[in-house]
């Protein structure tokens, strides 16, 4: 015969797991990307691009 206490118990367990797990639900804030355009990263693609259409050697070392 089935219990009636299943539907009870299922839900204190639910009840149970989500208070204890209640802290790790908030993701860790990502941090503040520095003010300004990113002009490295920009100039080593422009440098990767022009190495690419002089040398491929060049555009190896460029990159690297």
């Amino acid at each position: 015969m089935h219990s009636l206490n299943q539907p009870v118990l299922a839900q204190a367990r639910a009840n149970h797991l989500h208070v204890r797990h209640a802290g790790r639900a908030v993701p860790p804030r990502r941090p503040e990307r520095p003010p300004g355009p990113p002009l490295r990263a920009r100039a080593a693609y422009a440098a990767g691009r022009l190495a690419r259409r002089l040398d491929s050697e060049m555009a190896r070392r460029a990159v690297v």
